[in-house]
């Protein structure tokens, strides 16, 4: 007697089932939606990573094989978030630019975690500097942070409930780090906010699965194609 296979089933798919929303959330519109955009600096490209390890005395070619797989996540990432961005400003959805960046010249404001990385970046650090793809433009809001979260420390949540905000498209860098706090910190404070997947990644692999998968099993992500076309619905509903 051949025994019944059962079908494979996942924690997400459990958790599908037992994590039921009873009350929706209010819908998307122009008017109450933005795009964060976390860290997306010198700062995180690959190349940063080299200069500061080939002059602590690693070999390049080593540097550079180590960070070819993050590299390549990186670059893609950027592309992503480059036409999300794009896809915003094209339907009137206000992007809001987040750096790393200490208030002082010698840095003495930065976080501990931070500080123990070196990231006490002076204002005017070539390190801190937007990358082209998605650099602000002259009118676009820019919030400088010293800690991970883009709410620590900054007038963040004022301005987005100034700005009448409800929802948050997020991207940018490090998927594990920064981004991962900002979204849930936004989620604490009554934001419903999402993390595009393919506009964000992490230096290690692993983390970056794990974070996403964990935001993904609470649905708090989508794909760059689908926050462009919930972008284009909402200006043509406008």
């Amino acid at each position: 007697m051949t025994t019944p296979t059962q079908p494979a089933i996942g924690i997400n798919d459990v958790l599908a089932t037992s994590f039921v929303n009873p009350k929706a959330p209010l819908a998307a519109t122009l008017d109450n939606t933005a795009l964060l955009l976390i860290d997306i600096q010198h700062l995180a490209e690959p190349s940063y990573h080299v200069k500061n390890a080939v002059s602590a005395g690693l070999p390049e070619d080593a540097v550079q094989a180590a960070l070819s797989d993050y590299e390549v996540r990186f670059n893609a990432a950027v592309v992503q978030a480059a036409r999300v961005l794009d896809a915003a400003r094209s339907a009137g959805i206000p992007p809001i630019h987040v750096k790393i960046q200490a208030l002082s010249c010698q840095g003495r404001d930065t976080s501990q975690l931070h500080s123990r990385l070196g990231w006490n970046f002076p204002p005017g650090s070539p390190a801190t500097e937007f990358l082209e793809p998605t650099r602000p433009k002259a009118d676009e809001i820019v919030i400088t942070k010293t800690a991970s979260g883009a709410f620590t420390g900054t007038s963040l949540d004022t301005t987005l409930r100034n700005m009448g905000i409800e929802h948050l498209i997020v991207v940018g860098f490090m998927t594990d780090e920064c981004v991962e706090t900002t979204t849930r910190v936004a989620l604490d404070y009554g934001y419903i906010s999402r993390v595009v997947s393919d506009a964000t990644t992490t230096y290690h692999l692993e983390s970056y699965q794990s974070t996403i998968g964990k935001l993904a099993s609470y649905g708090f992500t989508l794909t760059a194609d689908e926050a462009i076309a919930e972008m284009k619905a909402m200006a043509e509903q406008a």
